[in-house]
C-alpha cells in the first residue's frame, strides 16, 4: 500500500504545504527574473524525410522532475514525451512506429482524419520490437492537434509515463496570417499535465473507486515534461499552443495580472475571429491557441484558478496556481493579431434530426460518491476553505485505496448503458453524410470530455444555448457536465471498416479504461 509522500503529509498536516507548492506570481516571476528558474523546453519539430518518411520510436526511458530523483518513464524519440510532428495540408507520408518497450502500445493521431485503418486504436495493438506503418494523406485545415496511445485498458497509464506529442497542421491560409509562426520563439507549444509522485520518486496511478470515479487527481503540474518553468520570448504578440494532455483534469487557464487571451483557434483549426476571454476553460484531450500582448515587457504568470469538481481543489489547486512565468525579453516580435482570421464553411440552417445519441454512464457513481463523501471535501469545497484534516482523508483514499479487479474496473463506467468490450458490435454511420449527434450524460455531474475519432465536428447547441464563441469553430473532443449536453453538426468524409472501427470514449483516460468508450463503423 502507498504511504504518503513528506510533501503529502505537509499537505494533510497544515496550510504550510499548500502556500510552499502553489507560491505566489509576483514571487515566481522575480525568481524567472533573476534566472533561477529552468527553461521552458520546446519539442522538436520532426518532418517527413525526402521520401515522404516519418519514424516514430515508442522506448523507455529516464528523467528528473524532482530534485535529484530520477524517475522512470516512457516517450516517444526520447525520455519523455515526443516531437512535434509538422506536416502540410495536401501532403502524403508515410508514418512508421517501432515499439521498444516491454509492453503492448498503440498510437493514435487524436484530431487527424484518417481511415479507421489507420487511426491507431485499440484494435491495433503493437507488440514489442514490431513496427506499424501507415499512410496520412493530409486533407484537413491548419491545426494543432497530438498524438497518443489508445490501448485498452491501459491508456491511462502509457500516457501517465510520458507517451504524448503534439502535431502541427499547415496550410496556405494559416501562412498568410500576421499572427506569431517562429517555433519556440514566438509560436509556443504548451502540454500542461498533472502527476503525482511516489516517495522514491515514480509515477503514482491506481485504478481505486476514486480514480474510475473522478480520474487521475495529481498534485504537480508539468509544462512540457517541466515544474514550474520559465519561457522568454520577444516583446510583443505571443502565440501559445495549448494541449491539455492531462489523464483527467481540466484547466481554467488566465494571467496573474488579469490580461487577457484572445483566442484564436480550437482543436480543429482557426476561429472566424478572435476571441477575448480572461478566463479560458480547457478539458483533457482539447487544445486552443491563443494569442496574449505582452508588448508592455513586465512578466506574469500562466495560472489555472480552481475548477468545480470537489476532488480537483485539493492544494495546490484550491486557489490560483501559477505553473508556467513569461518573462518578455528586449528583442520586438514581429508577429501580430489580425481582426479577422479564416472562413468557416456556414453551418446549416435545418440541420439532420439527431441520428445518434452518446449518453455517458458512471455505474459506481453512488459507491464513489459515498466514499468521497463521508471526507467532508464536498462540504470542505462549498464552505470555500481549505480543512487539513479533510485532504488528508482524501489524500489517504488516492493513494491507499485498494485497486479494483480488473472485472470491476472494466465495467465501472459506460456508454448508453453497455460497457466497452471487443466483443459489442457498435454502431454503423453512413459517409459524407451530415450528421447531428446528441452527447449527453444524464443525471451524471461529473465532467466527461467526450471525443470522436474520424472527424472535426462543429457544436451547435450546449446546454440547450448556443456555444460559447471560442467553441465555434472545429472541435473534436466536447466536455460536458452538470448533467449538461451538447449537439453537434458532424460528417465523417473517410471509412471505418467494422473490424478496425474508429471509437467515442470520455477522454478522462481512467473512465475510458474503465468502459466509458464505444465503437463505430463508417461506409
Amino acid at each position: 500500500m502507498a504511504q504518503l509522500s513528506r510533501r503529502e503529509f505537509c499537505f494533510a498536516t497544515g496550510a504550510l504545504g499548500a502556500a510552499l507548492l502553489t507560491g505566489v506570481s509576483t514571487s515566481k516571476a522575480a525568481q524567472a527574473q533573476k534566472g533561477r528558474r529552468q527553461a521552458l523546453p520546446i519539442p522538436p519539430e520532426l518532418r517527413a524525410d525526402g521520401q515522404g518518411r516519418i519514424k516514430l520510436a515508442a522506448r523507455p526511458g529516464k528523467q528528473s522532475f524532482l530534485p535529484g530523483v530520477t524517475t522512470r518513464t516512457y516517450g516517444f524519440n526520447g525520455p519523455f514525451l515526443g516531437p512535434a510532428i509538422r506536416v502540410r495540408k495536401g501532403e502524403k507520408v508515410t508514418v512508421s512506429v517501432v515499439n521498444h518497450l516491454p509492453q503492448n502500445v498503440t498510437a493514435h493521431w487524436h484530431g487527424l482524419i484518417v481511415p479507421g485503418n489507420a487511426d491507431g486504436g485499440p484494435y491495433m495493438p503493437l507488440k514489442p520490437g514490431e513496427t506499424w506503418t501507415v499512410d496520412w494523406n493530409i486533407i484537413q485545415p491548419a491545426a494543432t492537434l497530438w498524438f497518443h496511445p489508445h490501448l485498452y485498458p491501459t491508456t491511462a497509464e502509457l500516457v501517465l509515463k510520458g507517451l504524448a506529442g503534439l502535431i502541427i497542421i499547415d496550410d496556405e491560409e494559416g501562412d498568410a496570417l500576421p499572427i506569431p509562426s517562429r517555433w519556440g520563439v514566438d509560436d509556443i507549444p504548451l502540454v500542461i499535465q498533472d502527476r503525482r509522485f511516489t516517495d522514491d520518486g515514480q509515477f503514482f496511478h491506481r485504478f481505486n473507486e476514486v480514480t474510475v470515479a473522478a480520474g487521475y487527481c495529481g498534485d504537480r503540474l508539468l509544462v512540457n515534461g517541466v515544474i514550474n518553468p520559465v519561457v522568454r520570448p520577444p516583446k510583443g504578440w505571443v502565440r501559445f499552443r495549448i494541449l491539455d494532455g492531462s489523464n483527467g483534469r481540466n484547466y481554467r487557464l488566465a494571467t496573474s495580472d488579469k490580461r487577457p487571451l484572445y483566442v484564436i483557434a480550437s482543436d480543429g483549426g482557426f476561429l472566424s475571429e478572435p476571441v477575448k476571454v480572461d478566463v479560458l476553460p480547457i478539458a483533457a484531450g482539447e487544445r486552443y491557441e491563443v494569442m496574449i500582448d505582452t508588448r508592455d515587457g513586465k512578466p506574469f504568470d500562466f495560472q489555472t484558478l480552481p475548477v468545480p469538481q470537489p476532488i480537483m481543489h485539493l492544494p495546490p489547486f484550491d486557489q490560483a496556481h501559477s505553473f508556467l512565468s513569461v518573462v518578455p525579453g528586449t528583442s520586438e516580435g514581429k508577429g501580430k493579431l489580425p481582426e479577422r482570421l479564416v472562413s468557416l464553411p456556414t453551418i446549416p440552417p435545418n440541420l439532420p434530426p439527431i441520428s445518434q445519441k452518446l449518453v455517458m454512464q458512471m455505474n459506481r457513481q453512488k459507491q464513489a460518491q459515498a466514499v468521497i463523501g463521508a471526507t467532508g471535501l464536498p462540504q470542505m469545497v462549498a464552505a470555500g476553505t481549505t480543512n487539513p484534516d479533510v485532504v488528508a482523508k482524501v489524500l489517504k483514499l488516492i493513494t491507499e485505496g485498494p485497486a479494483l479487479p480488473l472485472k470491476e474496473q472494466l465495467t465501472a463506467n459506460a456508454i448508453n448503458g453497455v460497457s466497452f468490450a471487443f466483443t459489442e458490435p457498435g454502431f454503423k454511420v453512413a459517409r459524407n453524410k451530415d450528421l447531428r449527434w446528441e452527447i449527453s450524460e444524464g443525471q451524471d455531474r461529473m465532467l466527461h470530455p467526450v471525443h470522436i475519432h474520424g472527424c472535426q465536428f462543429r457544436v451547435t447547441k450546449y446546454n440547450n444555448a448556443e456555444p460559447p464563441l471560442y467553441m465555434r469553430g472545429w472541435k473534436d473532443t466536447m466536455p460536458i457536465s452538470d448533467g449538461g449536453k451538447a449537439e453537434i453538426f458532424v460528417r465523417f468524409p473517410l471509412p471505418a471498416m467494422p473490424d478496425m472501427p474508429y471509437m467515442a470514449h470520455c477522454h478522462v483516460l481512467e473512465h475510458e479504461d474503465s468502459g466509458m468508450m464505444t465503437e463505430f463503423s463508417v461506409s
